[in-house]
C-alpha cells in the first residue's frame, strides 16, 4: 500500500509569529485595563455617592424628629479641669438611629463621652465608637474599613485618649482664616457658620434648625468628603511627618469629637516632599483634594473632586478648583453671598 503525504501539511507557529500574538495580547489588555479601572472607579464613585444621599436624608430626618439638626459636636467639663464629670459627643453617634444602627446608638451611654481616661462606661461607649462602619466608608479610599486609630488630645491641654473607626464624611462647620480673606476679597466678616453647629463652651450656641438656612437648603452643605482614618494625605500621598504631628487630633473617625469641629481655612496645594512637610501645614486657597488636614482641606480619592451632601438633601459632586468664593458660600448658611452655583 503507498501512503501519498497531503499537500497540506499542518505548519506550526514560529518564534516569531508567538512574539508577535504576546505582544498584541499585551498592547489589548494595556488597552483594557485601564477601562477596567475607570469602570470599578465609577462603581465606587457611585457607591460613595449613595453613602453621601443616606447620610444627607439621616441629617434631615434627625432635624424633623427634633425639630434641629445635630450638634456637630462638644465637650463639656464642668470646673474646667473636672474630668470625670466630662460629658460631649458628635454628630456621628446621633444620626446611628437614623442609619439603621439603633442597636450600636443603644449601647452608648449618653451620660458620658468616648474616652479611656473615664472610667468603665465611657471606656465601653470607647468600644462603640471602635465599631467600623461601612456606611461611614467611601470605597474610594485607601485605607480598610476595619481600621481602628488612636485619638489623642494631650497636646491641646486635655489628658484624654480614645479610638474610632474611620469615616470619610466631616461636616462643614464654618469658613475662617485665609480662605475666608481669599473667598471674600480680604472682607470675610458676618456670619460665617455652617449648619451643623458647635455647642457649649468651645462653640457658639447658635440654632441648628432648619429655617436658620436663610442662604437656602439648596445652595447649602451640610457635610463633605474627607478621607479619615489615621493618615495625613496631600494630594494623594501619604505624608508620614505631617501623620505624625497631627493624624491623632485629625478627627479622622466617625465617633471621633474633633470629627465635628472642621472651620475651612483653606490649604497649600503642591507634590508633597518630607523636605517641604511645613509648607503643608499653612492656610491657603485650595479647598478640595490638596489634603485631609482637618480645617484645610475636603479630600477624596476621586477624579477631580468631592462629594457634598446639601441641606435639601441632594448631592453635589464639586469640582477641585471651585472658586473659593463658592464653596465659602455654599458652607455658610446665611452669609447671603451672591454667586453662581457650579455645573
Amino acid at each position: 500500500m503507498v501512503f501519498h503525504s497531503s499537500p497540506f501539511r499542518r505548519r506550526a507557529f514560529t518564534l516569531v509569529e508567538l512574539l508577535v500574538v504576546i505582544a498584541i495580547i499585551g498592547i489589548l489588555v494595556g488597552l483594557l485595563l485601564p477601562a477596567v479601572q475607570a469602570a470599578r472607579e465609577a462603581a465606587r464613585r457611585m457607591q460613595c455617592s449613595n453613602n453621601v444621599k443616606q447620610m444627607g436624608l439621616a441629617v434631615l430626618n434627625y432635624e424633623s424628629a427634633y425639630k434641629s439638626f445635630p450638634i456637630a459636636w462638644w465637650l463639656d467639663i464642668p470646673g474646667g479641669t473636672n474630668l470625670p464629670a466630662a460629658n460631649g459627643n458628635v454628630w456621628g453617634v446621633s444620626i446611628l438611629p437614623f442609619i439603621e444602627q439603633t442597636n450600636l446608638y443603644n449601647q452608648f451611654d449618653q451620660r458620658f463621652p468616648a474616652m479611656n481616661e473615664l472610667g468603665p462606661i465611657a471606656q465601653s461607649n470607647v468600644k462603640v465608637i471602635s465599631t467600623p462602619l461601612n456606611f461611614f466608608k467611601c470605597p474610594s479610599s485607601p485605607h480598610e474599613a476595619t481600621e481602628v486609630y488612636t485619638g489623642d488630645a494631650s497636646d491641646a491641654g486635655l489628658p484624654i485618649t480614645w479610638k474610632s473607626a474611620p469615616s470619610d464624611y466631616i461636616p462643614a462647620t464654618g469658613v475662617r482664616g485665609a480662605y475666608a480673606n481669599i473667598a471674600y476679597a480680604g472682607n470675610a466678616g458676618g456670619d460665617r457658620h455652617g449648619v451643623l453647629q458647635v455647642y457649649g463652651p468651645y462653640g457658639s450656641n447658635r440654632s441648628g434648625k432648619i429655617g436658620s438656612i436663610t442662604d437656602g437648603t439648596t445652595n447649602t452643605i451640610l457635610f463633605g468628603e474627607r478621607t479619615g482614618g489615621g493618615q495625613i494625605y496631600v494630594g494623594r500621598t501619604v505624608a508620614p511627618e505631617l501623620t505624625a504631628v497631627l493624624s491623632k487630633t485629625n478627627g479622622g473617625g466617625w465617633g471621633d469629637l474633633l470629627n465635628g469641629e472642621n472651620w475651612m481655612s483653606g490649604a497649600i496645594s503642591g507634590i508633597y516632599s518630607a523636605a517641604q512637610a511645613p509648607l503643608f501645614l499653612q492656610e491657603g486657597p485650595c479647598g478640595i483634594n490638596c489634603n485631609n488636614i482637618r480645617g484645610r482641606s475636603f479630600h477624596s480619592f476621586h477624579t477631580g473632586g468631592a462629594h457634598f451632601g446639601m441641606c435639601d438633601g441632594s448631592v453635589q459632586y464639586l469640582s477641585e478648583n471651585v472658586e473659593p468664593l463658592v464653596l465659602a458660600a455654599m458652607i455658610t448658611r446665611q452669609k447671603g453671598e451672591v454667586f453662581a452655583f457650579p455645573q
